[in-house]
């Protein structure tokens, strides 16, 4: 039996960021979601901090427009938490606007503070409508969190698959043309074993079809890593692991036992297993695109010459 190179959870998001890192593309999306119609990309100030983390989160794009605090995120997966996630990522770019404007939130002064917009850009699988609100309430505990809770925060999710907000695609060709390009990539994993071969195909039709052709030609290399790069969060495995634990405990005490608990278990564990080999292929092959020596990667990635040799011929088979 193959196995199969499985694709990034969130291939998608560095790509996202990348196609819409000018400022001139930026504006087109926001005008697009926010029914504007700003025409100078000179008035929109950077706000994206590279190397945010916290708890593995990482924001995609972050701007400032006419007293307008926008954050953008992009999803290849649906995640209710969005709101909190953006919550606690806003509240970090407004720690970092008031220290840029060097306001004292200890002043009698009531300060000038943007307003706070956060979009999620969802082309996940699950089927969503074209634009859903998600509410911090939504995910508050105990009581009437509408009428009891001090805060409220919301995500605005717009739907990006192919065949979705067409308004939006119409008014940003460049997101069209990213909507396009993901679900090429998805037509053509469908039946391969390789995920390169995969990428190669959907950048060849692109390029053929003048779908992002400038973008591919240019930086075909980067796109591929881009696709390939190894998703690596721990605490989200970690929280996995514990939740298909639990389900496989309640399965087990449902059945009378603890059979249910030792089955879902050992299927987690072997999903884990299969997944640190496909993450060990990914990045194998992410430093080999990188011209990276084998002994450099086995070195970097503490395995013998002989796995790297090995992983590296497995794929060019796409076994």
């Amino acid at each position: 039996m193959q196995n199969k190179v499985v694709p990034n959870r969130e291939y998608k998001s560095g790509l996202f960021a990348f196609i819409f890192h000018r400022k001139e593309d930026l504006l087109s999306l926001y005008n697009a979601v926010n029914e504007s119609d700003y025409a100078d990309p000179d008035e929109l100030e950077i706000y994206t901090m590279e190397g945010f983390i916290y708890m593995g989160m990482k924001n995609d794009l972050a701007f400032l427009i006419d007293s307008r605090l926008a954050v953008f995120e992009h999803q290849s997966t649906y995640n209710p938490n969005m709101p909190l996630r953006g919550f606690i990522y806003m509240a970090a770019a407004l720690k970092k606007y008031i220290a840029l404007n060097k306001l004292d939130i200890y002043s009698s002064r009531c300060l000038a503070i943007p307003v706070p917009r956060y979009y999620v850009f969802y082309n996940g699988s699950r089927q969503m409508e074209d634009e859903t609100i998600l509410r911090l309430t939504d995910s508050m505990e105990g009581g009437d969190a509408v009428k009891e809770s001090c805060a409220e925060f919301k995500a605005h999710m717009i739907n990006i698959n192919e065949g979705h907000s067409p308004k939006i695609m119409e008014k940003c060709p460049l997101l069209y043309e990213y909507s396009y390009f993901v679900a090429a990539v998805r037509r053509h994993i469908v039946g391969r074993d390789s995920l390169l071969e995969a990428i190669d195909m959907a950048v060849e039709e692109c390029i053929r079809e003048g779908i992002l052709a400038d973008i591919l030609r240019a930086h075909r290399a980067e796109v591929t890593e881009m696709l390939l790069k190894e998703y690596d969060e721990e605490f989200h495995i970690s929280c996995e692991k514990k939740i298909s634990y639990e389900d496989g405990y309640d399965s087990g005490y449902d059945s009378g036992y603890d059979a249910g608990v030792k089955q879902e278990k050992a299927r987690a564990e072997e999903a884990d297993r299969r997944a640190d080999e496909a993450n060990r292929k990914v990045e194998i092959l992410t430093r080999k695109l990188r011209g990276c020596s084998d002994e450099e990667i086995a070195d970097v990635l503490n395995v013998s010459v002989d796995v790297v040799r090995e992983c590296i011929a497995g794929i060019e088979r796409g076994s």
